[in-house]
C-alpha cells in the first residue's frame, strides 16, 4: 500500500501532567507533535477531504488528551494520543512527540517520542 504522512508541528495547549507537585497543581503548557502515517493514494486521486484524514480532526483529538485527565508521566500522555490516533480510519502508523519545558536551569525542552503501528491498536494499555 502507498502510503504518505500528516505531519502537524506545534500543537499547545495547557495541562496538569507531571510528577512534580507543582506541576500538576499549577499546570503548563505542554507541545505535541504528529506524524500520521496513512494511505494517501485515494485521496490524492479523489481530492476529496473524506478520503483522508482531515488535521482538523488529529488537533482535536490531541488537544482532548493534552488539556484532559492528568498523567503522572508524558510518556502516558504520548500513550493515550497514540492509541486515539490509531483508532481513525486509514491510520498504518503514528508518531508521537509530547515536550514540556521542565523546571531546571540549563535545559530547554524535555520531550518524550513514541512510534506506535497499527497493529498496537487493540493492545492493551
Amino acid at each position: 500500500m502507498p502510503t504518505g504522512r500528516l505531519i502537524l508541528s506545534g500543537l499547545t495547549g495547557f495541562g496538569y501532567h507531571g510528577n512534580n507537585p507543582a506541576e500538576r497543581k499549577l499546570g503548563q503548557t505542554f507541545t505535541v507533535d504528529l506524524e500520521v502515517t496513512l494511505d494517501t493514494q485515494r485521496a490524492a486521486a479523489s481530492d476529496r477531504i473524506d478520503d483522508t484524514l482531515s488535521y482538523p480532526i488529529l488537533e482535536k483529538i490531541a488537544r482532548k488528551i493534552l488539556e484532559g485527565e492528568p498523567a503522572n508521566l508524558l510518556e502516558t500522555v504520548a500513550e493515550r494520543i497514540a492509541a486515539a490516533i490509531l483508532k481513525q480510519p486509514r491510520v498504518v502508523e503514528v508518531t508521537v512527540r509530547v515536550s514540556k519545558s521542565p523546571p531546571l536551569p540549563n535545559l530547554k525542552t524535555f520531550t518524550v517520542e513514541i512510534t506506535r503501528p497499527v497493529e498496537m491498536r487493540d493492545l492493551p494499555r
